[in-house]
């Protein structure tokens, strides 16, 4: 009895030791098809319909070995008025692992071209982001805490994770033309949720994202992704310079 009791106890603080990462894959082909387009509509303050967004995930190249992903945002003729912003970014991923080799994104704000691109696989200690603001070219290197994904590639392998409720997550992500540090966890209980989309039952991935420049700097960022085998992305919260931001789904797959 002493044993099992103390095998018990030996086995709950492994468990709990267990350091904070990206969860694993679940097993089977992936929950998209390629060709499939996601429609969003993007939401600033809880009630201005800021743009649309779509993700694209696209047909594997190189022999099946490398997966592209798009996104692809525009703003509303109203929310143009604020801020006029036109952007597409780009992500490519190991078929298998589904972790990014290379991230880049193209946006015009207010008529000034602002790109990145980072390079990330290929160097295991640091990540290295190569920017161009209006012609002001710049580069910036970041430590690597752990897998890095980018903010496009993020939301198609949780897509693929094996989610847990009560697991915590953790990754370095590249997005906004920066680099961040994720850290958070998923909810103990599903989640219904009603979007123009449709209804779909729910896990919510719930945490904050750090800047590793600057820490300290964090925002809220808060995930759902439905249940079902499509394991579609339904909406996402977090906050911009304006004010909390989300984007829901408005199609279905």
């Amino acid at each position: 009895m002493i044993a099992v009791v103390a095998g018990l106890t030996l086995g709950s603080l492994l468990a709990a030791a267990e350091p904070c990462a990206l969860p694993a894959l679940r097993p089977g082909p992936l929950p998209w098809r390629a060709g499939e387009v996601l429609q969003y509509d993007l939401e600033v303050m809880g009630m201005v319909k800021a743009g649309v967004m779509s993700l694209e995930a696209g047909r594997p190249m190189f022999d099946g070995t490398q997966i592209p992903l798009k996104a692809r945002v525009k703003n509303t003729s109203v929310f143009a008025k604020i801020r006029k912003i036109v952007g597409t970014a780009f992500s490519w991923v190991d078929a298998k692992t589904l972790l990014p080799e290379r991230a880049r994104d193209d946006v015009l704000e207010d008529g000034v071209k602002k790109t990145s691109d980072a390079r990330i696989r290929g160097d295991a200690s640091a990540v290295t982001i190569e920017t161009d603001y209006g012609g002001q070219k710049g580069s910036a290197r970041y430590d690597r805490q752990g897998e890095v994904l980018d903010a496009l590639s993020a939301a198609y392998y949780l897509r693929a994770a094996d989610l847990r409720p009560g697991q915590e997550i953790c990754f370095d992500v590249v997005g906004l033309r920066r680099y961040w540090r994720f850290r958070g966890k998923v909810a103990a209980k599903p989640e219904r949720v009603d979007c123009p989309g449709g209804l779909f039952d729910t896990l919510r991935v719930e945490g904050t994202i750090e800047r590793a420049d600057k820490p300290g700097a964090k925002r809220p960022l808060y995930v759902w992704i439905s249940t079902d085998p499509r394991r579609v992305l339904v909406g996402a919260v977090s906050e911009i310079e304006l004010g909390p931001a989300s984007a829901l789904l408005s199609r279905p797959p």
